[in-house]
């Protein structure tokens, strides 16, 4: 395990190999930019374009490294970034149990306090802050999938967007983008779990037909009828008692005794009726309030539904490591396009830690990146900030960066074999 060079090797030779896959059918320098980015947010443990600039170790001007950089994070085409997320999804789908896929969708924000040039600044709510302070900054729309041997998060649409761009419609246009993005991957018959913000008439009438399955939860203003009379959520949850006893254990192994409640209301938009679940336990002010099209034939099942939403804390831990262990929230390009193809690259870096984590029992170099991270814990619910500082250890011995792993175009010479030397006799 302490053969430095040789692990350091090996960890370049994996992002090498997994960055040809990712640039197929592409050109030659994009094929270059696809691999330093990948090479440089490895090591570097960074989405600051000076920090991967850093970690290339290029043999020229730093300031040149990270001009070129900047000029392709900008001039990135359309069909290109098509391309390389093609390429990725199609490496995706071999990690996912298309038989019973879980896709969790949720969204996040980006902190630009301090900023003032940035293209079409926006308003956000800082969800880090105690007292949620309203700062410029920008939205994030992401869906991630969970992998099927270790249930990792695994990004498939990640969009940086502002409310004051032109080409501005609605949230819930991307919302749909990312539910569509879901479906090329693995078609309609999947589970998604959704939080509060996504308490939508029209993505609850979408999620609702083509064999989709959804777990959302209510906001507290959401009316049903209820027993033939309208009644808020929170008036339905007060006349339950939470008759099933679960205990959930959460990452930190903390085990904590929930109660369950369930019953049947109708959406008075569409007078169709949902299976409504009650959670208490969870918080000491409000029990959370769950609307679903899953049916249920005992309690067995309906701890399933628990059970299945609780995953969806795994997409938190997704954005807290962007956050924690990339700084995500401090990438500095100016304009929503080097924004968004910074964050695509982060995205297909992170896709393949959640690679790596879902054989974590079976890889040698997946269980060599967790002994070189030092976690104080031996075991994790969510593998993404051992494995992000695993890989940045082992890479910190290596004294050059991925130049000698890029292709190189073969001389006329060396496309024919050599010829054995021969003596007249």
């Amino acid at each position: 395990m302490n053969n430095f060079t040789t692990n350091c090797y090996e960890m370049k030779r994996e992002i090498a190999n997994f960055s040809k896959k990712m640039s197929k059918n592409l050109s030659k320098p994009t094929k270059k930019f696809v691999m330093d980015l990948q090479y440089g947010i490895s090591k570097g443990g960074s989405c600051l374009v000076s920090d991967i600039a850093r970690a290339l170790n290029d043999n020229i001007k730093l300031k040149n490294v990270i001009e070129r950089i900047c000029d392709n994070l900008a001039n990135l085409g359309d069909e290109e970034k098509e391309t390389i997320e093609e390429n990725y999804l199609n490496e995706v789908k071999k990690y996912i149990d298309k038989d019973n896929t879980i896709a969790i969708f949720d969204d996040s924000d980006i902190n630009k306090e301090y900023s003032k040039k940035l293209e079409d600044l926006d308003r956000v709510i800082d969800a880090s802050s105690l007292s949620k302070k309203v700062v410029n900054g920008y939205h994030v729309c992401e869906a991630v999938l969970l992998t099927k041997n270790q249930q990792q998060p695994i990004s498939v649409y990640s969009k940086i967007y502002s409310c004051k761009s032109n080409d501005f419609i609605s949230k819930n246009e991307y919302t749909f983008a990312s539910i569509k993005r879901v479906e090329s991957v693995v078609g309609s018959r999947f589970t998604g779990l959704f939080d509060r913000g996504y308490d939508d008439n029209k993505i609850i009438d979408y999620m609702s037909k083509d064999g989709r399955k959804m777990v959302i939860r209510l906001n507290d203003r959401r009316t049903l009828l209820f027993k033939g009379k309208k009644k808020s959520i929170e008036e339905i949850a007060g006349t339950r008692k939470g008759k099933i006893v679960y205990k959930a254990l959460f990452d930190d192994n903390e085990e904590v005794e929930l109660t369950i409640s369930y019953t049947r209301a109708t959406l008075p938009y569409n007078n169709k009726e949902y299976n409504i679940v009650i959670i208490y336990g969870l918080s000491d002010e409000k029990p959370m309030k769950l609307i679903t099209n899953i049916t249920f034939k005992d309690k067995k099942d309906i701890i399933k539904i628990v059970r299945l939403y609780l995953s969806r804390w795994r997409i938190e831990e997704h954005f807290r490591g962007k956050k924690q262990e990339y700084d995500f929230g401090n990438m500095r390009v100016r304009t929503l396009k080097s924004m968004n193809n910074l964050n695509m690259m982060l995205s297909i870096h992170l896709g393949h830690i959640a690679m790596l984590a879902d054989h974590i029992n079976r890889k040698l170099l997946s269980i060599k990146i967790i002994y070189a991270s030092e976690s104080l814990k031996n075991t994790a619910i969510v593998w993404l900030s051992q494995m992000a500082k695993g890989i940045k250890a082992m890479l910190k011995f290596a004294h050059t960066g991925i130049q000698e792993w890029r292709s190189k175009t073969k001389s006329k010479k060396e496309n024919y074999d050599y010829e054995q030397l021969a003596l007249d006799l």
